[in-house]
Protein backbone atom coordinates (compact mmCIF):
# COMPACT_ATOMS: atom_id res chain seq x y z
CA UNK A 1 0.00 0.00 0.00
CA UNK A 2 2.84 2.59 0.73
CA UNK A 3 4.41 2.18 -2.60
CA UNK A 4 0.82 2.55 -4.20
CA UNK A 5 0.65 5.75 -1.93
CA UNK A 6 3.92 7.24 -2.30
CA UNK A 7 3.54 6.57 -6.25
CA UNK A 8 0.71 8.21 -6.69
CA UNK A 9 2.12 11.14 -5.07
CA UNK A 10 5.17 11.28 -7.08
CA UNK A 11 3.30 10.97 -10.06
CA UNK A 12 4.60 7.38 -11.10
CA UNK A 13 2.20 5.13 -12.45
CA UNK A 14 3.26 1.44 -11.43
CA UNK A 15 1.15 -1.27 -13.08
CA UNK A 16 1.01 -4.25 -10.65
CA UNK A 17 0.26 -6.77 -12.93
CA UNK A 18 3.91 -6.99 -13.74
CA UNK A 19 3.83 -8.80 -10.37
CA UNK A 20 2.06 -11.55 -11.15
CA UNK A 21 1.74 -11.51 -15.15
CA UNK A 22 4.95 -12.81 -16.74
CA UNK A 23 4.48 -10.91 -20.38
CA UNK A 24 3.58 -8.01 -18.73
CA UNK A 25 6.61 -7.06 -17.15
CA UNK A 26 6.79 -3.19 -17.30
CA UNK A 27 5.90 -2.49 -13.69
CA UNK A 28 6.73 0.93 -14.21
CA UNK A 29 9.95 1.42 -11.76
CA UNK A 30 13.19 1.20 -13.28
CA UNK A 31 14.67 -2.42 -13.82
CA UNK A 32 11.43 -3.79 -12.79
CA UNK A 33 12.03 -6.77 -15.03
CA UNK A 34 15.48 -7.29 -13.58
CA UNK A 35 13.61 -6.89 -10.17
CA UNK A 36 10.82 -9.42 -10.65
CA UNK A 37 13.47 -11.50 -11.70
CA UNK A 38 15.11 -11.53 -8.46
CA UNK A 39 12.41 -11.72 -6.30
CA UNK A 40 10.72 -14.51 -8.35
CA UNK A 41 14.30 -16.68 -7.80
CA UNK A 42 15.14 -15.81 -4.17
CA UNK A 43 10.89 -16.89 -3.27
CA UNK A 44 10.77 -20.30 -5.39
CA UNK A 45 15.16 -21.01 -4.74
CA UNK A 46 15.45 -21.50 -8.49
CA UNK A 47 18.84 -22.21 -9.43
CA UNK A 48 18.61 -18.76 -11.22
CA UNK A 49 19.42 -17.30 -8.03
CA UNK A 50 22.72 -15.96 -8.59
CA UNK A 51 22.21 -14.70 -12.37
CA UNK A 52 19.41 -12.72 -10.92
CA UNK A 53 21.70 -11.40 -8.02
CA UNK A 54 24.20 -10.38 -10.42
CA UNK A 55 21.57 -8.51 -12.77
CA UNK A 56 20.69 -6.78 -10.09
CA UNK A 57 24.09 -5.92 -9.39
CA UNK A 58 24.83 -4.63 -12.78
CA UNK A 59 21.31 -2.58 -12.86
CA UNK A 60 21.57 -1.50 -9.32
CA UNK A 61 24.95 -1.48 -8.25
CA UNK A 62 25.98 -3.58 -4.30
CA UNK A 63 23.54 -0.97 -2.35
CA UNK A 64 20.50 -1.73 -4.71
CA UNK A 65 20.94 -5.88 -4.22
CA UNK A 66 21.05 -5.16 -0.38
CA UNK A 67 18.44 -3.26 -0.69
CA UNK A 68 16.23 -5.03 -2.53
CA UNK A 69 16.83 -8.75 -0.83
CA UNK A 70 16.16 -6.25 2.69
CA UNK A 71 12.80 -6.20 0.92
CA UNK A 72 11.85 -9.20 0.11
CA UNK A 73 13.31 -10.36 3.82
CA UNK A 74 11.17 -7.66 5.44
CA UNK A 75 7.98 -8.52 2.97
CA UNK A 76 8.52 -12.60 4.14
CA UNK A 77 9.03 -11.27 7.63
CA UNK A 78 6.02 -9.54 7.89
CA UNK A 79 3.81 -12.13 5.91
CA UNK A 80 4.96 -14.86 8.15
CA UNK A 81 4.16 -13.07 11.71
CA UNK A 82 0.71 -12.09 10.15
CA UNK A 83 -0.09 -15.77 9.19
CA UNK A 84 1.36 -17.15 12.92
CA UNK A 85 -0.40 -14.63 14.95
CA UNK A 86 -3.45 -14.82 13.06
CA UNK A 87 -3.71 -11.38 12.57
CA UNK A 88 -6.75 -10.59 10.88
CA UNK A 89 -6.91 -8.15 8.04
CA UNK A 90 -9.20 -5.08 8.91
CA UNK A 91 -12.00 -4.22 7.01
CA UNK A 92 -10.42 -0.38 6.40
CA UNK A 93 -7.59 -2.12 4.77
CA UNK A 94 -9.86 -4.68 2.49
CA UNK A 95 -11.60 -1.53 1.22
CA UNK A 96 -8.12 0.09 0.79
CA UNK A 97 -6.39 -2.43 -1.15
CA UNK A 98 -10.25 -4.28 -3.13
CA UNK A 99 -8.70 -2.85 -6.56
CA UNK A 100 -5.34 -4.18 -5.99
CA UNK A 101 -6.46 -7.90 -5.18
CA UNK A 102 -8.99 -7.63 -8.14
CA UNK A 103 -6.07 -6.83 -10.16
CA UNK A 104 -3.92 -9.52 -8.95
Amino acid sequence: MMLRASSQDLGDKLNLRAVVDSADTDGGVPHSQVLVDFVDAALTGKPELNTARVAVVDALGSDGVVDAAAVIGNFQRMTRIADATGIPVDDGTVAFTADIQALL
